[in-house]
């Protein structure tokens, strides 16, 4: 996925400035696809020089003019083609794992700090998905349409439930690394 097509996905919604869009991200997607505020200006640059949007500056008196963001024909097709195919398969590397690999070098104590460490990154992302979902519930929605609503919480729930798989895991591991019980449970 790239900002382009996250940025095309909020002003698909409705036209946004560059520093509400910031919000936007902030609040609902960053939990899994962070950007900062120079990244979104770029972006929206690139897409306003592609044809993807439009700019309209609206101007004021007292503060610097805003730049408001409407998504074009032409972006609204490409968000549309890219919703609409499957992702290319995606790199699987995953360095943790390359770490647990070949721990069998280390002694209990080193692998248990790198397996508790994990664990504790874990959490706190669970913690953070958890805080997001408090948010929801507690924001008065602003799009209406529960099936939009239901696709955009769906990602909230995959973190969610893929973190608590790795901390479910990493409490098992840590617990038979401890106890030295070297047996293996897939299924």
């Amino acid at each position: 996925m790239s900002l382009k097509h996250a940025i095309l996905g909020f002003l698909s919604f409705k036209p946004f400035s560059g520093y509400e869009l910031k919000k936007a991200f902030d609040s609902s997607v960053q939990h899994f696809w962070p950007a900062n505020q120079s990244q979104i200006y770029r972006t929206l640059a690139e897409l306003e020089g592609g044809g993807f949007v439009e700019k309209e500056v609206v101007e004021r008196e007292e503060r610097l003019d805003m730049k408001i963001y409407n998504i074009t024909e032409t972006g609204r097709t490409e968000l549309h083609q890219w919703l609409a195919t499957p992702l290319p398969k995606r790199d699987e590397r995953e360095p943790f794992l390359i770490q647990v690999y070949f721990s069998g070098q280390l002694s209990d104590k080193e692998i248990l700090y790198i397996f508790r460490n994990k664990l504790k990154e874990t959490e706190e992302r669970l913690a953070v998905y958890e805080s997001v979902h408090q948010m929801i519930q507690n924001t008065p929605q602003r799009i209406t349409d529960p099936r939009i609503v239901f696709f955009s919480v769906l990602t909230l729930e995959a973190g969610y439930v893929n973190n608590q798989s790795i901390a479910t895991w990493l409490r098992s591991a840590i617990e038979r690394i401890e106890t030295k019980n070297y047996k293996i449970d897939i299924g």
